[in-house]
């Protein structure tokens, strides 16, 4: 049985920023575990929710379904969310799926940071992203 951990951390230097680092499978028995991580740091008011998925390995449906409702509880609260460190066959799937026109994205969480996502109106994306 695949599993999945979902690391939060804070952002030391701007409070309003939470990082979900999450490692394994993203898929319909796992969904509760980023779901319910997510909801907790939107829930302390965090503005810029960063999902980290260097170590994701796959990302069902449900899991892409997850992050478009995440995209939506976010704004509601005048907070955004942005994916980064996608593995090739992630992006793969986000990018037919055509969530790279809604959902912000970044080569890496660094990279999310430095440009400062959501501080624009509208999506911030890298051009030529660089894929782990």
């Amino acid at each position: 049985m695949e599993t999945v951990t979902v690391t939060v951390s804070n952002h030391l230097l701007n409070p309003e920023v939470a990082i979900l680092r999450i490692q394994g499978v993203i898929y319909a028995t796992t969904l509760p575990q980023v779901n319910k991580a997510f909801q907790t740091v939107l829930n302390e008011n965090k503005k810029k929710i960063i999902f980290d998925l260097t170590n994701a390995n796959y990302i069902s449906s449900g899991g892409w379904g997850l992050f478009i409702a995440c995209h939506q509880a976010a704004r509601e609260k005048d907070a955004t969310i942005a994916l980064t460190g996608m593995k090739q066959e992630v992006f793969d799937a986000f990018e037919l799926l055509e969530y790279d026109k809604v959902i912000a994205y970044f080569p890496t969480t660094e990279k999310a940071l430095q440009i400062g996502f959501g501080k624009t109106t509208g999506r911030v994306n890298t051009p030529n992203i660089a894929l782990a």
